[in-house]
């Protein structure tokens, strides 16, 4: 796949050069300002929401977190030890306030601890699921982009989001419930 994206760009700029050689260089210009831009936009961003569970780690609000989801995440994920708990508990969290980018330690971290442990694949797999589809009630990253683009409606992403990540994760779970043998964790 990478090869043929690689030869439609290479195809598109020689093309380019060739009929109008002008706009090839101000476009590849343009576009690594606006790449480079948004990256800046988004290591903001994501500095913010690691400096806040930074502080929701010191304050010990994360064990908190962990134990209240205790019981939905061994309903969903079965039988867990307690750090990778504690880890996709941040995640998921973490995902239904929109944090999607800004998390992903976490589900490394999680899926690290799950890997200590035998008969971890389904756990593995509906996680993997859980976190690649994630729930959203509030995009506040999309939001916070769209702010710093001066949206005029930054916050109308809210409703369709909701549905799309809702309808995503059900389906998802239920294709992990209906092909992936659940077994207890050693």
């Amino acid at each position: 796949m990478n090869v043929i994206f690689g030869t439609i760009i290479i195809i598109s700029i020689i093309t380019l050069i060739l009929k109008n050689p002008d706009t090839v260089l101000s476009a590849m210009l343009q576009g690594g300002e606006n790449a480079l831009s948004l990256s800046m936009k988004l290591v903001v961003i994501y500095a913010v929401w690691l400096g806040i569970f930074e502080v929701l780690d010191k304050t010990k609000l994360t064990d908190k977190i962990s134990r209240v989801l205790y019981k939905p995440n061994r309903l969903l994920f079965g039988e867990l030890p307690e750090k990778a708990n504690g880890y996709m508990s941040i995640n998921i969290i973490s995902n239904i306030f929109g944090m999607s980018g800004a998390t992903t330690p976490f589900g490394i971290k999680s899926i690290l601890e799950l890997e200590k442990h035998k008969n971890t694949e389904y756990a593995i797999a509906m996680f993997f699921v859980v976190n690649a589809t994630s729930i959203q009630l509030i995009s506040t990253s999309v939001i916070a982009l769209r702010i710093s683009y001066n949206s005029i409606a930054p916050t109308s992403v809210i409703l369709p989001t909701i549905l799309a990540t809702a309808v995503s994760t059900i389906t998802g779970i239920l294709l992990v419930k209906v092909f992936i043998k659940r077994e207890k964790y050693v």
